[in-house]
């Protein structure tokens, strides 16, 4: 039964992400970002600036296109895997379901200064020592700052804190 839970849980979560998709690319703030904690999952939603990927902006225009967005999808998808990490006592913790789309700056339909990404982590409700490492941080000093905000709901705990290059890491709740 439990599984079969789980299991309904990720299907809700996918699905509301499908639909959740262009809805959450005009409702996120810039340089934020949630975690909620809920069962077996941690489910993310980060707005990150196109100045934090490496060769994905071919034009150096600042915004990225729907072109280079297509064309670099594996790239964006291999940074956020590497620079965005959940770890507990038992190390780290899969990023799964990763989904990202181009953010809305009201100015043109077909380019965005933001990706929104989406995605699960794979956690034990049970263990400890969580450990949030973030390393996507853009060149203006606006884009040096991620604001973070994390629910744990199983205990009702909340806490927001914020990262930036120097201090790219932060512990989350213990048991």
């Amino acid at each position: 039964m439990r599984v079969l839970r789980n299991h309904s849980m990720v299907i809700i979560f996918i699905v509301s992400l499908l639909m959740a998709t262009e809805a959450q690319s005009h409702m996120m703030v810039a340089q934020h970002g949630t975690i909620n904690m809920v069962n077996n999952g941690a489910f993310m939603v980060l707005s990150l600036p196109i100045s934090a990927f490496d060769n994905i902006d071919d034009d150096n225009s600042g915004h990225l296109s729907t072109v280079e967005f297509n064309s670099h999808r594996a790239e964006i998808m291999a940074q956020i895997l590497a620079k965005v990490q959940l770890h507990d006592n038992n190390g780290l913790r899969p990023l799964e379901g990763l989904m990202f789309s181009l953010g809305d700056d009201h100015h043109n339909a077909d380019t965005a200064t933001q990706l929104i990404v989406m995605g699960r982590f794979a956690i034990d409700e049970k263990s400890a020592g969580w450990t949030f490492l973030f390393g996507l941080f853009g060149e203006s000093a606006e884009e040096k700052v991620m604001n973070m905000s994390v629910k744990r709901k199983a205990t009702n705990q909340k806490m927001a804190f914020e990262l930036t290059p120097n201090n790219a890491s932060q512990k989350a709740f213990s048991l």
